[in-house]
């Protein structure tokens, strides 16, 4: 099916794309952030779990707001929040002020991806998850610069704040952007309460009964195929937060360099969603998924094991190719799955997002602080079976249940 790169199509993929080049400068920064400080791994891992509860802030209040501001209004707030919240990281004077930055900017750049999403499966029904691809594949190769910036600026003597107020200043000018080029709107409103009506509360009925209202909840194939979207963002958080000190331990090699190293596995993830984009329209969604975690298996057996820095790189390029698919495909697997409630199923995601992303690097952190970092990177393979076997079960439950909208497109 054709897919039909409108202005507003270009303003999700732009909005997406500003999310990921902060999301990719926060996990890199953490090990450096926490060498300024001289916090231990395990503080350090509070880094995660403030940008995870900006993410839980935005699936439990986001669809609310999204309702009573609707999609673009909702976009031109989240980024002057991300400016504000670049704002203070540049100034942060100790390392509390790092966590209040990181939490408000995961709010503004969670907010941002989640109306971004949504609007491009709206916008593109059956194309929905070629759209998300390129949204994601863009978002990839801005991102990649995050980690060469960061090297690039610790080893001039710039220091990492350099890159924060690259994000303030790549936000104005999104939020003045999105004020005239609206996203696609919502073609419903629903109804959204707490977090369990977030998750079970459904789209105010159109019938005209007179009784209590029906409530319809969410199929049992999505809600299976949230652990999959767990498998794909913690395997991706976890290297991104700590790869570059796991790959400094395996061979040896300074932080600084390793920083700027973690570009290559960000790299891989933008050529795999290059070519992953075409893919989606020969293959099954579940078989992109299944040779995803293959290839990111292999490419992080290398990196987890080998000696040599020249090992470790190929093996962030080749997980970055295994990770390149799994979050766009798994979330449009998810949402083909949501019964057409796609701004509610989008902030339950939020909220397994938020939950992943600050778990995953908080707790190897933990564990790399007492039984070191390569025995702590034992999460990645554990996650990757674990989203394997998830797909598998949504697809046989979507066999006898629910068709996904998407899991074949046209030539």
């Amino acid at each position: 099916m054709h897919l039909d790169r409108d202005a507003g199509t270009r303003m999700a993929y732009a909005s997406i794309a500003t999310w990921a080049f902060f999301l990719y400068f926060v996990g890199p920064v953490t090990p450096l952030v926490a060498a300024q400080w001289g916090v231990s791994s395990q503080l350090a891992g509070l880094i995660g779990m403030a940008l995870a509860g900006g993410l839980i802030t935005v699936g439990l209040l986001g669809a609310p707001l999204v309702t009573r501001w609707g999609r673009q209004g909702s976009g031109i707030r989240a980024a002057v929040l991300l400016a504000g919240a670049a704002g203070v990281l540049v100034v942060a004077p100790a390392f509390p002020f790092v966590l209040l930055g990181v939490y408000l900017g995961a709010c503004a750049g969670a907010l941002l991806m989640n109306v971004a999403t949504a609007a491009l499966a709206d916008r593109h029904g059956s194309a929905g998850p070629r759209a998300l691809t390129e949204a994601n594949a863009a978002a990839a190769w801005i991102g990649l610069l995050s980690p060469l910036l960061l090297g690039l600026a610790i080893g001039t003597g710039f220091g990492w704040r350099v890159v924060a107020a690259v994000v303030a200043v790549v936000a104005v000018p999104l939020g003045i952007v999105l004020s005239r080029v609206p996203l696609v709107e919502s073609s419903h409103r629903h109804r959204v309460l707490d977090v369990a009506d977030t998750a079970f509360e459904v789209d105010e009925p159109t019938s005209t009964s007179t009784g209590p209202a029906m409530r319809r909840p969410l199929p049992r194939s999505f809600l299976v195929s949230l652990a999959a979207i767990v498998s794909a963002v913690g395997t991706e958080v976890a290297l991104n937060f700590w790869g570059a000190v796991l790959l400094s331990a395996r061979t040896g090699a300074d932080l600084a360099m390793t920083t700027a190293a973690l570009s290559v596995l960000i790299a891989g993830i933008a050529v795999g969603r290059t070519v992953g984009a075409s893919l989606t329209r020969r293959f099954p969604v579940a078989r992109l998924i299944y040779v995803s975690l293959a290839l990111a298996s292999a490419g992080f057996l290398i990196v987890w094991v080998s000696p040599w820095l020249a090992a470790g790189i190929g093996g962030l390029f080749v997980t970055g190719l295994g990770f390149a698919l799994l979050f766009p495909l798994t979330s449009s697997l998810a949402l083909s799955h949501a019964g057409g409630q796609t701004d509610r199923a989008m902030a339950i995601i939020a909220v397994v997002i938020g939950a992943t992303m600050g778990a995953a690097p908080f707790l190897l952190g933990a564990v790399a602080g007492t039984v070191g970092v390569t025995a702590g990177f034992v999460i990645v393979p554990v996650l990757l079976l674990v989203g394997a076997a998830a797909v598998r079960v949504v697809t046989r439950i979507g066999r006898d249940s629910v068709t996904p909208i998407a899991t074949r497109l046209p030539l």
